[in-house]
Order: structure tokens, then C-alpha cells, then sequence
């Protein structure tokens, strides 16, 4: 959205089904909902029209990448991960509390995603390799008993070794690789499930 009618994730499809025309039967395409810096530029402004224009952009852009998927991948899984709520971040907090608090980025996530829900639920309901992943849910699992207010540093007292796992975000906005793998560990159960 930095540029007027371009979208990276739909790019990526489209590069993607371009260079591959033939998809092996047991690919695993993963597709992560995007739209979050938009959502958090969005959020610096205070125009209601701007806000409705963006987030409807933003729910083309995903429904032109997800349906690109499943229209022309037949081989294969797809799983859709959803576009994550970035509340929790401690740079959240910092960025909300300058005056960047224009916006109730849950609920539009919340409604972001609703609709790639009913996407992927309408479009790919008969093409069973389509599933959505929720990866807000493995994001809050995975972090769950680790301290999310503050990210990790070495610059602690009594530091050891172990603390770090204490810990879900070494930076202000990015989760440890704690909670990378417990997030990864929840997608191969999902994968092994299907």
C-alpha cells in the first residue's frame, strides 16, 4: 500500500504460480495474511475516510492472494495464517501511548480476519487442502507464562543462561525463538493433522 495498487503478498502469488507451473502433491504453500504496517501507519492519522479506504484495500489485497491460491494451486496443502494482533508487543504499548491510538487495531484485525475466515471458508470449502491456520491463537498459546510486557535484554542483574526463556519478545516488536518454535511445533501438529 506504500505504492498506490500494489500488494506484496498478491506479488508473491503471482511470482510464485508464474515460476511454478506444475505444484508437487505434497507441497505445503503457506501464506501469511499481511497488512500490518499499513494498519499501524493507518493508525498514526485520525481520517475516518483514509481508515475505511486502507482496511478495504487491505481485505482486497488478501482475497486476491488467497483466492489466486486456491484457484490455480491443485496440488498440494494451502494453509492461511491470519494477520496477527499486534497488542501484546511491548512496542505496541510505547507506539499507543505518543498518540498513535487512533484506531481499535483488535477489532479491525478482529474483522480482517472474519473475512478471510468467511474467504477461506466459502471459496475453499470445496478444495479440502484449504485450511486456515490461527496464528493469533498460537501466538497467545506459545506466550502464554512468559513475560510479555518487557522485552529481553542482557542487562539484567542475577542474568543467567535460562532467563531468556522467561521471556516472549527479544525485541520491542519481534517474539523470541522461543515462541517461534512453540508456534512452529503448533503448525506441524496442524500440518499432521490434516
Amino acid at each position: 500500500m506504500f505504492f498506490s495498487d500494489w500488494s506484496g503478498i498478491l506479488w508473491q502469488v503471482e511470482y510464485h504460480l508464474m515460476n511454478r507451473r506444475t505444484i508437487p502433491k505434497d507441497s505445503v504453500i503457506i501464506l501469511q495474511a499481511g497488512g500490518l504496517a499499513e494498519l499501524m501507519i493507518l493508525q498514526q492519522k485520525n481520517n475516518d475516510e483514509s481508515m475505511i479506504s486502507v482496511i478495504d484495500k487491505i481485505n482486497e489485497n488478501i482475497a486476491h492472494a488467497v483466492s489466486g491460491l486456491i484457484n490455480n494451486v491443485d496440488n498440494g496443502n494451502i494453509i492461511i495464517m491470519n494477520l496477527i494482533d499486534p497488542y501484546e508487543a511491548p512496542g505496541y504499548a510505547t507506539f499507543t501511548s505518543v498518540g498513535n491510538n487512533h484506531l481499535d487495531m483488535s477489532s479491525v484485525v478482529s474483522h480482517i480476519n472474519s473475512k478471510l475466515w468467511r474467504l477461506v471458508t466459502t471459496e475453499g470449502h470445496e478444495n479440502r487442502q484449504v485450511r486456515l491456520f490461527d496464528l493469533n491463537v498460537a501466538i497467545v498459546d506459545a506466550m502464554r507464562g512468559l513475560n510479555t510486557n518487557e522485552p529481553f535484554t542482557y542487562q539484567q542483574s542475577n542474568m543467567t543462561s535460562l532467563k531468556v526463556f522467561d521471556y516472549a519478545y527479544h525485541n520491542q516488536w519481534n517474539p523470541s525463538t522461543l515462541v517461534h518454535h512453540k508456534i512452529a511445533q503448533k503448525l506441524v501438529k496442524f500440518l499432521e493433522d490434516l
